[in-house]
């Protein structure tokens, strides 16, 4: 039997409630939306973390934060395989492009790649020029285009079977479509002048959630919804491309998010350590169409989480054995379309380091960081949703007859959160780090650091 290719698209910062195919009220995903109704959409998709370093680490190593230490070591260890290496293993040409410099060379998320390539916009040369010029008023985008480009060229010559790996940054703060997307899905008219000074500010999204008025948050989620339209645009462009050299039809293709987007909800804007735990951040899509595997059109309610991928693109490689035991359930997300998912969600965020709080107050001074100091899990189990902090501010949530998350039921539901708590010490208890972690000196890189405040984290 012939093995397929398997094609994984990551669209950064992508909020599932956005997407059409999700029930959106706005046509943002038509070619994903597509997609959907040719595979399998997971309604209760959940991300690991709340930010792409260690959301990107599981997504390709099937392991939970815990186990692969992302955001304490902040590169992937020799010891921890990943998805690219071992489906190049089994002989798969692989091939890797990104828009977001996290997932690249410098956290050693490049390998495994025969061909890995960075978008135009994140080389040091040419970084400015974009930022400060062309992306504000949607001339430019966050390079999307050109690395759909790049892979385009690629799967005209690679050797079959492939699994290539493109990861979108076009829904990240700030929201820089290219026309006509840019301003496709606001609710009212917004001048040029005010689009610059939007884009200007959610530089540093800390600064404009205290002081945020009905209008900005408008403003703000019609230039999101027109980057969340354009990133599925680039999408159907590489389904075109597909289509049009034969390479479609066997080709296994994986839509997901590394987390989602605050977009007001709280008073909180964007995503890391400083938006909380709340489901808009964390819960993501997942679309997953495989030909002669999945039964298309359909939905599942089933728990599964980012690390589900990595184990599911691999068994369809016949590379599942060489990725790492994990203390998390591994789910092939085939079973999971039609069965039950995992029993436990779990979602992780560390606390914000010394220094880093001290440089955002700085900034900041307005906004309150009692809520985000200390280390944070959120569990979904039986329908229920714990935020659990380690201060024992404790938030509790009914998701069947609350999935927003608006009565918190902590003080009224004591036995319910006493079971929770102890299903998060449990998991602490089992889920240990990598032993190739072990070597490793736990750091505050001063070089991500500084890409966290470039890129309005802080």
């Amino acid at each position: 039997m012939t093995r397929p290719n398997l094609l994984l698209l990551v669209i950064d910062s992508a909020r599932a409630d956005h997407f059409s195919c999700y029930g959106y009220d706005r046509p943002t995903t038509p070619n994903i939306d597509r997609l959907a109704e040719e595979g399998v959409r997971f309604e209760a998709a959940y991300s690991e973390s709340s930010w792409t370093l260690p959301a990107s680490f599981s997504l390709l190593t099937g392991l939970a934060p815990r186990e692969h230490q992302a955001e304490a070591v902040r590169v992937l260890p020799a010891g921890i395989p990943s998805l690219p290496e071992v489906l190049q293993q089994q002989g798969y040409a692989t091939f890797g492009a990104s828009a977001n410099e996290f997932l690249g060379p410098r956290s050693g998320l490049d390998r495994g790649f025969g061909t890995f390539t960075l978008a135009p916009q994140q080389e040091f040369w040419t970084r400015a020029l974009y930022r400060y010029g062309p992306q504000r008023v949607g001339l430019a985008d966050w390079g999307g285009r050109a690395l759909t480009g790049r892979f385009l060229r690629w799967v005209g010559e690679a050797r079959q079977p492939w699994f290539a790996l493109i990861w979108h940054n076009e829904p990240h703060h700030p929201y820089c479509a290219r026309w006509p997307f840019t301003r496709r899905f606001l609710r009212q008219r917004m001048s040029i002048p005010r689009q610059i000074s939007l884009v200007c500010r959610m530089r540093r999204m800390l600064s404009i959630a205290p002081a945020m008025t009905a209008r900005d948050l408008a403003d703000m989620t019609g230039l999101y919804d027109g980057c969340l339209g354009y990133a599925d645009g680039l999408v159907g462009r590489t389904r075109r491309g597909l289509e049009a050299r034969g390479q479609w039809a066997n080709t296994a293709v994986v839509v997901v998010a590394d987390h989602g987007e605050m977009l007001g909800e709280r008073g909180l804007l964007g995503h890391g350590r400083t938006a909380d735990l709340y489901r808009p951040l964390v819960r993501v899509p997942l679309i997953v169409r495989a030909p002669g595997s999945l039964e298309g059109g359909t939905a599942s309610k089933a728990p599964v989480q980012l690390a589900d991928v990595a184990q599911t693109l691999a068994a369809l490689g016949g590379a599942e054995a060489g990725l790492s035991p994990t203390a998390a359930e591994r789910l092939d997300l085939r079973d999971s379309a039609s069965g039950s998912g995992r029993t436990t969600v779990v979602t992780e965020r560390e606390p914000m380091s010394e220094h880093s709080v001290l440089s955002a107050k700085k900034k900041s001074p307005d906004f309150d960081f009692a809520p985000h100091l200390c280390h944070m899990t959120a569990t979904v189990r039986d329908g229920w949703r714990l935020i659990h902090r380690e201060d024992g501010r404790h938030e509790l949530y009914d998701l069947g007859t609350d999935p927003n998350e608006g009565r918190d039921l902590a003080s009224t539901e004591p036995a319910r959160l006493a079971d929770l708590c102890r299903v998060v010490e449990d998991w602490r208890a089992r889920a240990q780090p990598h032993p190739a972690t072990a070597s490793l000196t736990k750091r505050d890189d001063a070089i991500v650091e500084q890409r966290l405040q470039d890129l309005g984290y802080f």
